[in-house]
């Protein structure tokens, strides 16, 4: 879609404060940025002063204005990128936890670092609601426009697909990035981050081991880039396996070489989506761990300060400072979240809290990221195929502090911000597909999958919410589709309006008190959550895979999905340790085999198919193993006698459905109880009520006579200001 004719784009200039603009509408502007960072630069310094760590310099390119009609009253936003630097002291207690940071390299008894920025702010900051929401993003992407706004997916956004309905911009929100991991590949539009190597005390690199994997797409996937350069490039310096399943036993491939020390090649054709590990002694890591602590003092210096040391003005300063800061994350930028906090570092160095609420997406059990530990690789995502025994799952699974019976810790996310009263307001977001991907019945049992007591008792500040059915990744044009590596149509279940909904419910438990909607997970003492094996899942014949006649049955085995078990993290690669593994439960389904608990989307309780967060992959290919993040949908017979020809045991949408009317009814209930329970927004309602109306069409619901039926208002919208 092309520009708005008021959107202007300009060069980045190398500049320390923002460039000048000849033209008129954008001299306004600077005008209006100005007038709102207009403060007393001695306060800002005052503040500065207070802490060790700081941002020393922000260097940004002239602001460009966007000006859409879907951002509402609030008008038009300036998007301004750039880097700041900063410096931390590694003897303050805040810091001591990053991993290395004693082996850092110091200027002047501080640590420093650079990293790259990216905020979208209204343009006359009064207009917005003086409140921040922070995107952690995905490997160095943006993301939080898609989720939030039904936004096309950019790195850049300017236009008005990548704004969608502005959903954040008519909220009035700053939204704000910034790099954090060290291991993203800088790029003009890449969050990235330039963090220190570790060296010995006497200046000499570092060495360990590394493991490095790749899982083809292709039979040309013959190569495996490594996290961290090779100490060595002589031949003896690695060895390359190659198995099916992520507990096969490992097949030694020979004539693999160097193709420089960040990557090596093996002879073809690669095995489709069977896994190749290389493990080899490594050189210079990166203080990973700092990427925390310069995003606690980024988020705090937007916060509270008015410049840097140059007296370069704080790009949102605001009298009084932001009245809150919110994050949203999905998967790896979930669990950059939950890292966050496990560490401490939502307390910055003047004891303020940084995030006032954050609502981490798609994280699983621990939910950590690998970002705190020698050789870390934070953009590795442990999966029941993929980097199978990698740092993530392990203790603490849990936000309140349990003891683990298994290895005798005592621990919780939590439980450094409990400590220090600096705890965020907390809603834990989870997909179908965390449940069997990621081992997240771990968040709310116990290590033996006993239930815990309710996360309201055990930790009053947080909530956990799982949205049943749905699988890791959609976006809101998803569609039911073919995946070359997995048996089933892909799941197209979408779930930005239950965002949009617990955003507001987040803002209004921190600005006024208001508790926000019960927890909603699956229980084992209902039934509602079971061992893997025990999931009633019905026979379905399959048919989107030509060679795989039917799925009479699906062999769940826990030992190729979701396994967690206590690791040996003094070897490489890492392995569980010898005793018991935890207990890993699965959500149970009903008759047409979807979620049970949870919270149900409208096209899950009016369900025109079978909706599963997990999927198989392709036999040879890896087969039972889950099909990696991706789901399945597999759709009801459209009649009676297709059903029974194809025996398949579900009722045909003809026979769930005997009339438009009777569908339509369903529809409005549907749509109704969640915005009821303060799932979803009225906002939304009538957007729902289209897509669900058209899809029961598709699938085959009897038309109506003559014209659809004018839209009908949920009756929980149906009173104004609700």
């Amino acid at each position: 879609m092309p520009k708005t004719e008021s959107s202007a784009v300009h060069h980045a200039m190398p500049q320390v404060q923002f460039a000048k603009h000849e033209q008129g509408q954008m001299r306004q502007s600077f005008r209006l940025v100005f007038a709102c960072l207009t403060v007393v630069l001695a306060t800002s310094l005052g503040f500065q002063q207070r802490a060790e760590a700081r941002l020393t310099r922000i260097t940004a390119g002239a602001p460009t204005t966007i000006n859409l009609p879907v951002f509402g009253a609030t008008g038009p936003y300036l998007k301004i990128a750039g880097t700041f630097q900063g410096e931390i002291d590694p003897a303050d207690r805040r810091n001591v936890v990053i991993a290395d940071i004693n082996l850092a390299p110091r200027t002047g008894g501080k640590v420093q670092y650079t990293s790259t920025f990216f905020i979208l702010r209204p343009v006359d900051l009064s207009k917005g609601n003086g409140k921040l929401f922070y995107d952690s993003g995905n490997r160095g992407n943006k993301r939080i426009l898609q989720w939030f706004n039904d936004g096309a997916a950019s790195d850049n956004p300017t236009t008005a697909a990548d704004f969608g309905n502005g959903f954040l911009m008519r909220q009035g929100y700053i939204v704000a990035l910034n790099g954090y991991s060290a291991d993203v590949t800088p790029s003009a539009t890449a969050m990235s981050i330039t963090l220190p190597v570790a060296v010995n005390p006497d200046g000499s690199s570092i060495t360990g081991s590394v493991v490095a994997e790749s899982i083809p797409s292709a039979a040309t996937g013959t190569t495996v880039n490594l996290p961290y350069a090779a100490n060595s490039t002589d031949p003896t310096n690695g060895v390359l396996t190659v198995r099916e399943h992520a507990l096969d036993s490992k097949v030694v491939v020979t004539g693999w070489s160097y193709v420089n020390n960040k990557r090596v090649s093996f002879p073809g054709p690669a095995k489709v989506q069977w896994i190749y590990e290389f493990v080899y002694t490594a050189k210079d890591p990166i203080v990973m761990g700092m990427g925390h602590a310069a995003t606690r003092d980024f988020l705090s210096f937007l916060k509270h300060a008015t410049a840097d040391d140059f007296g370069n003005p704080n790009p949102v300063a605001m009298p009084g400072g932001l009245r809150a800061i919110y994050q949203w994350g999905r998967s790896n930028g979930g669990r950059h979240a939950r890292d966050f906090v496990r560490w401490g570092f939502n307390e910055d160095e003047n004891g303020s809290i940084v995030f006032d609420g954050v609502m981490p997406y798609a994280t699983g059990s621990g939910g950590h990221q690998w970002a705190n530990f020698r050789f870390s690789q934070p953009t590795v995502s442990q999966q029941g195929h993929s980097r199978h025994f990698s740092r993530e799952y392990e203790f603490p699974h849990t936000l309140p502090v349990i003891t683990d019976p298994l290895t005798g810790q005592t621990d919780g996310i939590l439980r450094r911000c409990l400590a220090n009263n600096t705890c965020p307001k907390y809603f834990n977001i989870d997909s179908a597909n965390e449940y069997w991907n990621k081992s997240n019945s771990l968040n709310h049992t116990d290590s033996l999958g006993n239930d815990l007591a309710p996360i309201e008792t055990l930790a009053p500040n947080a909530r956990l919410y799982f949205i049943a059915s749905i699988q890791h990744n959609t976006t809101f044009d998803s569609v039911a589709a073919a995946a070359p590596a997995c048996q089933q149509l892909t799941n197209p279940l979408y779930n930005g309006p239950v965002f949009r909904a617990l955003s507001v419910a987040l803002d209004q438990w921190v600005s006024f008190g208001t508790l926000p909607p019960p927890s909603v997970v699956p229980h084992r003492n209902d039934g509602t959550l079971v061992p893997p094996e025990q999931v009633k899942f019905p026979k379905i014949p399959a048919t989107h895979y030509a060679g795989w006649p039917s799925l009479t049955a699906v062999v769940f085995n826990p030992k190729t999905m979701s396994r967690n078990a206590p690791l040996d993290f003094s070897v490489v690669p890492y392995q569980p340790l010898p005793g018991p593994e935890y207990t890993v439960q699965v959500p149970q389904v009903d008759t047409d085999g979807n979620d049970i608990a949870g919270i149900r989307l409208p096209a899950l309780a009016v369900p025109t198919g079978t909706y599963n967060g997990w999927a198989v992959l392709r036999p040879g290919a890896g087969a039972p193993d889950i099909c990696g993040q991706l789901g399945q949908f597999i759709p009801f017979a459209n009649t009676t006698a297709e059903r029974i020809a194809a025996g398949d045991p579900r009722p045909s949408v003809e026979e769930r459905y005997p009339s438009f009317a009777e569908y339509y009814s369903v529809v409005i209930r549907a749509i109704d109880g969640l915005v009821k329970d303060r799932f979803m927004l009225c906002e939304d309602a009538d957007d729902q009520q289209k897509r669900l109306l058209q899809a029961g069409l598709n699938a085959g619901v009897s038309p109506p006579h003559g014209h659809l039926p004018p839209q009908t208002v949920p009756p929980h919208c149906e009173t104004p200001g609700k």
